[in-house]
């Protein structure tokens, strides 16, 4: 008998099966679709801040493009003080409104959590086909009219993009980034110690070059740290304006090179020398006709210095001790012997162990100061125009003397004639102390067309040593001995005239006058300092400088 066969029945089971897969596919497609619309609104969202951020930073080159274009002048003072501000603000506002295209509301106050102050600020400027837009704001508070801070910001539909950065009115200090600048030539010996560029801009090659050194010298580089926190490498390089090719056609050579012009390496990297290099310490390069523009290196010409307010804080000296012969140059280690038939006879006017504050000397002392103290700006008058006599110049000698302020002379004409740079004199005896005390930290020795001479030019003196910090300016400089020097050294007297002599010598032995330089010892060392302020007293002019670490992007608000 057949046994009859029993179906389960499992109707509506697909159907679940279906639904529950119908469910999840939905979810899926659902969540696909969401996150589609979620990229495509951040894809958005990217794109309009992209476009408002190529508007800020379109705004903020043509904040620069104002800034570079607006007009500033030259000032003596070594601070900008407010009216040169309000001045300079003036004109960057003139510079705003002469860029075409632009709706510029006049300047007027404002104010925010930070403080009060003034502002200039631009429409919209509409720049694409979709109401892409930037726009310019520049501001100063009045607690420091000198920092000028702009704000770029750029926008796309609702989202705002915005850059910032500061500018600082500054006096334009260029000869600060080198060690020592001369418009003469410039002798380096005796263990010198060089930090950062020297530049000669003598321009006689068929005389010699302007730069010679000895082999135990060094010109190394340094880095320095600006105002705005930024740290930059400042080469020890020489420069000279005397093109490659003009000394090449001379019987001599700075440096060894091949045959295209390279200095020449050994396989250990070692500069290799030659006998008869000019050039022999170690360096950080030579470089061959630099352009120099003595107008805008404020410093190196007569007319950029007017020391007139350092005299109106000074009155005459006080009667002196006695009168002592000299001459000068000198015999070594005699003062009261001349060197030679042409030195120059000078009845000193002696002052011994006396302090002096913010003193005078009148032209024709020709003073011999022994173990006195200066404290605050010792002032040396001299007349303007050269005259070959003792009358209208002063040669003074210091002995073992301290300095607790600056040294500022008068600006006495540039001179041809052959014994300009016996008359005016400054001449540093023994061991002396230069610990500057007074609020104007910023020079140490400013002596426009004075011949310098730090250090005994016969003889290494025991225990001589010098320290000076702050700027060293001379018609010729000459430091020998045992020196340190931080700050620039100017040596400021175009020699070019002269066919001999009239060398800057840093460790050389004789005078300036005297190309037949010897050597006394000691050791030397200079390291400028491109942050000081230029002194009070060099006419440069005002620079609006981008303080780099202040550059800042936000998404909206006010930039600071």
């Amino acid at each position: 008998m057949a046994v009859p066969v029993l179906r389960q029945s499992r109707k509506g089971v697909v159907l679940v099966l279906c639904m529950v897969f119908i469910a999840v596919f939905s979810s899926l497609g659902l969540l696909f679709l969401r996150m589609s619309v979620a990229n495509a609104q951040m894809a958005r969202n990217h794109h309009l801040s992209n476009v408002a951020m190529s508007g800020a930073l379109s705004a903020m080159e043509l904040g620069k493009y104002v800034v570079a274009n607006t007009q500033t002048f030259k000032t003596p003072r070594n601070v900008i003080n407010a009216v040169e501000a309000s001045a300079i603000w003036a004109n960057l506002s003139v510079a705003l409104y002469d860029v075409g295209g632009l709706t510029v509301a006049s300047s007027g106050p404002f104010s925010d959590a930070w403080g009060a102050g003034e502002e200039i600020v631009t429409e919209w400027v509409n720049y694409g086909a979709h109401g892409e837009e930037f726009a310019v704001r520049f501001y100063y508070y009045d607690s420091d009219p000198t920092t000028i801070h702009l704000s770029a910001l750029g926008r796309d539909g609702a989202v705002t993009r915005q850059t910032g950065m500061q500018f600082k009115m500054a006096k334009a200090a260029d000869v600060l980034e080198c060690a020592i600048a001369s418009r003469g030539r410039l002798w380096i010996t005796q263990n010198s110690v060089i930090r950062g560029p020297v530049l000669s801009t003598w321009n006689r090659p068929e005389v010699g070059p302007g730069i010679e050194t000895t082999s135990d010298t060094r010109i190394e580089g340094m880095y320095v740290t600006g105002i705005d926190g930024t740290v930059r490498y400042i080469p020890g390089t020489i420069n000279t304006v005397i093109d490659l090719e003009d000394i090449k056609e001379q019987d001599y050579q700075m440096e060894t090179l091949d045959e295209n012009d390279c200095p020449v390496f050994d396989e250990d990297g070692n500069r290799v020398y030659s006998p008869g290099d000019k050039v022999q310490g170690a360096h950080e390069g030579i470089n061959y006709g630099v352009t120099f523009n003595a107008e805008e290196m404020g410093g190196m010409r007569p007319e950029d210095y007017n020391t007139s307010e350092y005299k109106t804080m000074c009155t005459n000296i006080d009667t002196y001790d006695r009168i002592q012969r000299e001459y000068f140059p000198h015999e070594a280690g005699n003062y009261n012997r001349a060197s030679s038939s042409s030195s120059k006879r000078y009845d000193r006017k002696v002052y011994e162990n006396r302090t002096f504050r913010n003193v005078k000397i009148p032209k024709g002392t020709h003073a011999l100061f022994i173990n006195c103290t200066f404290e605050d700006v010792l002032f040396v008058e001299c007349d303007k125009a050269y005259s070959d006599n003792t009358r209208g110049t002063n040669n003074i000698r210091f002995e073992g003397c301290t300095f607790k302020g600056p040294i500022i002379t008068d600006v006495p004409s540039t001179s041809t004639h052959y014994s300009w740079w016996m008359r005016n004199v400054l001449y540093f005896t023994g061991e002396s102390t230069f610990d500057n005390q007074s609020i104007i930290q910023e020079t140490a020795i400013l002596a426009p067309n004075f011949n310098i001479n730090l250090g005994n030019t016969g003889e290494l003196e025991e225990g001589d040593g010098n320290i000076l910090k702050g700027m060293i300016v001379g018609g010729i400089v000459d430091i020998r001995g045992n020196a340190t020097i931080e700050g620039t050294i100017v040596s400021m007297y175009d020699t070019s005239p002269f066919t001999s002599g009239y060398v800057t010598n840093i460790g050389a032995a004789d005078d300036g006058g005297d190309e037949g330089a010897g050597y006394i010892g000691g050791t030397i060392t200079i390291t400028p300092n491109p942050e000081q302020l230029m002194p009070s007293g060099i006419t440069t002019a005002i620079e609006i400088r981008p303080l780099k670490n202040t550059y800042v992007e936000t998404l909206c608000g006010q930039v600071m």
